[in-house]
Formats: structure tokens, sequence, C-alpha cells
């Protein structure tokens, strides 16, 4: 977890390299101090023993010297000669206190003591150290250490005395004892002890160390190594020792302290360490220091990136110096820019529509979403008249500049919808969020009168118009999809009956699961023969016979039952399923014709076509050909026509209407006064009969507007050659006013209901005979 950050990372990495350098030079300089002790160590113990062994032969000198001159002594030799005990005694004294030696001794030609300073001799007693004597004797001198009996140990020289035959030897001796050895020392620089081994004993006669240290010495010689030198442990203090022999069982040891060697090399070394503790510190806070350069920037460029992860691309990278990681950040706020950039561009192409800058499809759905579902309001689908036909004429360019222009006016209405939107095509759609009915029909006046003024593109003056549908949420539906085809399903209704809007609760639409149900099923409905025909008579009213019936579709669902056509049939037209539907009936309704004429039943059947029927190019030719298949007279079909059917494309409609007049089947406009057609526009159309809509004809006898209109309407009518069929005529009173007011043919419940073709004659044969 320790290295889990850059920071924490860098300033590891840095003060461990360091840490990694410093001790490779604390390693060297320990090294090289420790070669450097020991070869001083070396120096010191050869220099210290070369000095010791001169300083030795210079003591050795010294008493040579002084053991000449006395034995050249006149007095001293006559003393001797004599064997004056006092006065030899007496010159040796004196002689041995002015060179400072301790021990002065002369001895006879065959080696008795005359003279010892060190002790009175009562009696003579033989020289203890013979050895001494016989080398005297062989080379006219001799010196070396010796041990005296009361242990004592002296460095002596021995000197024949001459007159000038050899009379005696005089002996002379410095004590070696602790002051020795630490004068020794002194001038060396070692420690010096003098230890004599007697065995595996060893005992120390005289030494420069202190006297709790030479017991300790003793034992470590002991278990010495043997060599030229080695290190000897005295207590907690290390010594190079060398041992040199002095004679017999007598040996000095020089050595120097390990410790005190080591001692400036230790300083020297510690102060490194300080110096490079205080560097590793000093290096330590300052890699912090660059670490926390280094990673803040870092830092500022991942707060941003995660910025920009969350998809907030507006605050910029902060200021950063030149370098480096500033190129990076200022690369990175660059990048940032671009992002933000293409995603505004993904957004606005998700969202908004590309030619009219409106919101498209996508977002109104996730608008209807986010608002609509936390309270009331209404859905408004816009369909704007007559594009196709502007489109097709004057081509995709106006087209689209059109739909720019729309766009821009939708815009300026006020009050402002919530959200406007073209979901495709010419089809716009309006969000206006806590709306309720009159709101919203408030709202499409604004629209309509926006669309009726004309658009004026490169010149040419294009009159528009619109129909709406409008969807109220929560009243016409309970989700969003339904609440669309609700909206989208009143404004075919709105389209169809030329009335420039109308509600979702106005259209009749059954439940979007049912509708749904009913266009999937209609398919398998055809192909199993569960369509039928039931066929409702007209009354001639001059005559009072039947002379037609019209042909009206069922629906014998096998669940459902009898499926009346309001509920499949505006499916089957938006869906264009209508197109397979229309041929079956005609050539039912024409081959049920043929066979009531050839059962002497002539009768004019009305069959009726949908704007997409209108449309058909194969519309002429079937008709031509069931009408030969079945051998009916032209005259015998009548087909009813609306007025919307004629409104999409008037020029093809027209030219099919021209050529079904032509061919003689007999033509009628169905619904008339619902729509927008005027007698001036009907009277253009090759047509035979125009039928008044039920809305003007029921209750007609009770209502004097509706018979104001309706008496027009047959006058009119009559004046231009056109036979008047009244459609809903419900009672008898009815009937007796349109015959009183000259109408020709008549169909309601008034007469009779729809019913099946065979029950049909049975029914006119029972009417005539009534009547």
């Amino acid at each position: 977890m320790i290295l889990k950050t850059l920071q924490r990372r860098i300033v590891v990495v840095f003060v461990g390299l360091l840490l990694l350098v410093m001790g490779l030079i604390v390693g060297l300089v320990s090294g090289s101090n420790q070669r450097m002790v020991a070869s001083e160590m070396a120096r010191e113990l050869a220099a210290g023993t070369r000095i010791f062994q001169r300083l030795v032969e210079q003591n050795q000198r010294q008493l040579e010297t002084a053991a000449t001159v006395l034995s050249g002594d006149f007095a001293f030799r006559e003393a001797i000669a004599t064997q004056d005990r006092a006065t030899v005694h007496s010159v040796i004294r004196n002689h041995g206190l002015r060179i400072g030696a301790q021990e002065m001794i002369v001895i006879s030609t065959d080696g008795q003591v005359i003279a010892d300073t060190q002790s009175q001799l009562t009696e003579s007693r033989a020289f203890q150290f013979e050895d001494l004597l016989t080398n005297a004797q062989a080379s006219g001198k001799s010196s070396g250490f010796r041990q005296m009996k009361d242990g004592r140990l002296y460095q002596l020289v021995l000197v024949p005395i001459l007159a000038p035959k050899l009379i005696a030897w005089v002996g002379m001796g410095f004590q070696v004892d602790d002051q020795w050895a630490k004068g020794l020392s002194e001038v060396i620089g070692l420690t010096v002890s003098v230890v004599r081994r007697q065995g595996a004993e060893v005992s120390v006669l005289a030494s420069s160390l202190e006297a709790a240290s030479r017991t300790v010495l003793a034992g470590a010689l002991r278990g010495a190594p043997s060599g030229d030198s080695w290190v000897l442990a005295i207590g907690e203090d290390h010594f190079q020792t060398v041992q040199l022999p002095l004679g017999q069982d007598v040996s000095v040891v020089l050595q120097r302290s390990l410790e005190q060697a080591q001692a400036p090399y230790q300083r020297l070394q510690n102060v490194l360490l300080v110096v490079i503790l205080g560097g590793v510190l000093l290096f330590a806070g300052g890699s912090v220091m660059l670490a926390r350069r280094i990673v803040r920037p870092l830092d500022d460029l991942s707060v941003s990136a995660r910025r920009i992860e969350s998809g907030d691309y507006s605050q910029p990278m902060p200021a950063m110096p030149m370098d480096e990681i500033g190129q990076l950040a200022l690369s990175f706020d660059h990048m940032r820019e671009r992002v933000a950039s293409r995603e505004e561009k993904i957004l606005r192409l998700a969202y908004e529509d590309a030619l009219t800058g409106l919101a498209n499809r996508t977002r109104f759905l996730e608008g209807l979403v986010q608002r609509l579902t936390r309270g009331h309001g209404a859905v408004i689908i816009l369909n704007i008249d007559r594009f196709a036909s502007i489109n097709n004429a004057l081509g995709n360019g106006v087209g689209d500049q059109l739909l720019i222009e729309i766009g821009t006016l939708l815009g300026q209405i006020t009050p402002a919808p919530t959200l406007l939107a073209r979901l495709w095509g010419d089809e716009f759609a309006f969000l206006l969020c806590g709306a309720g009915k009159e709101e919203a029909m408030a709202f499409t006046q604004s629209v309509l009168a926006i669309l009726s003024r004309p658009v004026t593109l490169d010149g040419q003056r294009l009159d528009v118009g619109g129909s709406l549908g409008v969807a109220l949420y929560p009243q016409d539906a309970n989700d969003v999809t339904e609440l669309l085809r609700s909206a989208d399903q009143a404004m075919v209704l709105a389209k169809r009956r030329r009335t420039g809007f109308a509600f979702a609760s106005g259209s009749g639409g059954q439940p979007v699961h049912e509708q749904l149900s009913l266009v999937g099923e209609m398919r398998e409905a055809l192909a199993r023969q569960e369509f039928v025909l039931h066929y409702q008579p007209k009354l001639d009213m001059v005559t009072g016979k039947i002379v037609g019936a019209e042909a009206l579709l069922r629906w014998q669902h096998p669940v459902r039952g009898l499926v009346s056509p309001i509920h499949f049939i505006p499916f089957a037209e938006q869906t264009g399923f209508i197109r397979e539907i229309t041929p079956w009936v005609l050539e039912r309704v024409i081959a049920q014709a043929a066979q009531w004429g050839r059962d002497g039943l002539e009768l004019v059947v009305s069959a009726n076509l949908s704007a997409l029927d209108m449309l058909s190019p194969n519309l002429v030719t079937q008709v031509r050909d069931w009408l030969e298949l079945h051998r009916l007279a032209p005259a015998g079909l009548c087909l009813e026509i609306t007025e919307s059917a004629l409104m999409d494309e008037p020029e093809l409609a027209l030219s099919h209407l021209t050529a079904l007049f032509q061919l003689g089947v007999k033509l009628s406009i169905d619904d008339y006064g619902v729509g927008q057609a005027s007698l001036g526009y009907v009277k253009t159309l090759p047509v035979h009969e125009l039928k008044i809509d039920q809305s003007f004809v029921t209750a007609v006898a009770g209502s004097p507007k509706n018979a104001a209109i309706v008496r027009s309407t047959i006058l009119l009518s009559h004046e231009l050659g056109l036979t008047v069929t009244a459609e809903g005529a419900e009672t008898p009173a009815d009937l007796t006013w349109l015959a009183q007011n000259g109408c020709d043919v008549a169909q309601g419940y008034g007469i009779a209901r729809p019913m099946p073709a065979d029950a049909l004659p049975g029914w006119i044969a029972m009417n005539e005979k009534c009547c």
C-alpha cells in the first residue's frame, strides 16, 4: 500500500537509489578504512619493533660503555686486586646511580660474586647466570635479559676488568619493570609487556598495561596462535600483537590497540554517516517536493479526466508551466475541446433533426418520459396536407425548404409548447405539459392559423394546411407508446374527415393491444373467409320499391363475434391492408349482383372505395375484368367514394374516376357534407349520385337547420343532374319528409338494417307484398 501513489513511488525510487549509492560509498569507505587501519597497524608495529630493538641495543651500549669506563678506573681495579670489598661496593653503587643502573655486580674470574648492589654479601656465592659468563669469556663481553632469584628481570651486560690481565668481571643492568615498559611504550607508541612462558604457564613480568589487563593478557597469551602478528582480545579491547624473544623464556609483547587505531577513521566514518544522513534527509525532502511538483499536475489531469468521464467538458485545464507535463496538459485540453465538440455533434445528431434543427423523434420520446409521466398534458401530432403533391411536383429541394420554413413557423407559436419535434417526413409533434382539452384545442387553432398563411419559396406561393391529432394524458393512454399511437390515430381521423383536428377520445379507437391484435389477425381472417358481406336496402322514394343495396363488410371473428367495420377498417387503411380487402369485396359484390340478376332481382349494388383504392393502378382493370367475368352490366355496380379519397392525389384519382365513368359504372360521392368539398367542386367530377351524410339526415324532420341543408342540397343536386341518396333515415317521419322534399333514394334503419345476402331477396319480396 505504501507504493500505491506515484508520488510515493518517485520518493521511494529516488531515496532508494541515493541510499544504494551512499551504502556503496559507506561500504567502500569502511573497507578502505579497514585496509588503511590494517596497513597502518602493520607499519606502526614494524616501526615500533625496530625502535624497541634499537632502544634495547642503545641501553645495552650504554651499559657496556659505563661498565668499560668503570673497568678502566685504577682505584677500582686496585680495590678489586686488594680484595677491598667495601671500596668495590661503594664504587659500583655510586657508578650505578650516575647512569641509572639498578643492578651493579662484580664477579671474580672463577665465577664468584665479589660485590652486588642489590644485596650485602656475607659470604661468596656463585654468579647466577653462568651462560652470560661463559659468553663473556668466549667473546670478551656478553649481554642479555635475566630474571633474578627474587623474580626481578634485568637487562645485564658483562665487561672484563683487565690489569692488564683479567682480574674480574663487572656487570651492570637496568631493571625491566613497569616503569621501564611504560617508558619504552611512550617512545615507540605501542603497549609493551614482558612475559615469561614456563610450559603452559605465562606470567607478566612488566607491562605498560593496567594491572587488571595484565591478568587477562596472561590468560589470552596461553591460547595465542603462532605467527608474526595476530589480534589479541583483552577484555573489550582488541590489540594487534607482535611477540619478540628477549632471552631464555622471556619475551616482549608489543601491541597496538585496534580501537585507538580505528578511532580517527571511525570519527571520519561517523562524520561521513552524519553527512550522508543529512544528505539523504535533504534529498528526501527535495524528492518529496519534486514528486509533488510532478504529481500535482498529474492529479489535476486525473481530476479533469474524471470530469470528462462523467460528461463534464466545461472546465478547462488549470494553467501549468510549459514543461513536458505542461505540454501534456495542453494536449489534454485540446483533446477535451475536441471530445466536447464531437460529443455535442453526436448529441445534436442523436437528438436534433438535421433538416429543421428541431428535436427529433428520439428527443421527443425522452421528453415524454421525463416530463409528461410526472403530471398531465397533451401530445399533438401534425401532418402537413398536400406536402406529397408539392414535393413530387416541385422536387425534394423545395420540399426540404418547405419543411424548414414550416419548422420555423411552428417555433413562433405562442404560447410555445413544452417541446416541438419533427418525427419524420412531414409529421411534427408537440408536447403540452399541464394542458387539458381546452388548452389543447386552443393550441391546435393556433397551429392551423399559422399553416393557413401561404408560404412563398423562390417566388412561388404554396398553400399548405395540416391535420392534427390530440391525445390527452392520462385520459387517452397510460404510457408513451400508446399515447403517441392514439394521437396518430386521431390525426388520421382528422385527415380523413378534413376537420383540421381530432381528439383521440372521439376517434372511436379500441385499446392499443386490441388494435394490434386485430391488425395482426386481418390477413389470417381473409385467408380463412372470416369476412362476410351484409347488404342494406335502398328505397326509391317515388316508386316505393327497393332499387339497390349497399354492401357493408363485417368480420365474423371466432372469439370476438361479429366485429363492426369501424373497429378494423381504419387500421386496415393505415397499414395498407385495405388494398387486399377491397378486391375481395368488389369481386364478391359483382358476383352477388350478377347472381341476383340471374335470379330476376334487378338491384344496383354499392361498394365503398378508400383513398388507397382510388390510387391503385389496377383498380379500373380489376373492375372491368370482374364485370366481364360475372357478366354483370356496369350500370349494376355503384362505387361510393368519399371526398377525402379524391384529395391526396387528385389528378390520379380523377383519371381513375373518369375511366370508371366511361366504363359505365355508377359513381357516388359518399358522406357528402362532412368534408370540405362544395357542390362547385362536385359538379366537375364524373359522378352520378350524391349521398348526403347521415349526420344531416337523421331526425331531419325535427331539425330546421338540417332540413334547410338537406333541402338545398337536393335542389342544387337536381339542378346539376345528380341523383340524391339520403343515408341515415331512421324514422317514418324522416322518410315522409324526404319524399315530400324530392329526395330520390333513402337508406337507413327506418327501411331495414343490413342483412346477409341470402336474406335480402326474401325481405324484398315480403316488403313488396306488404306494400
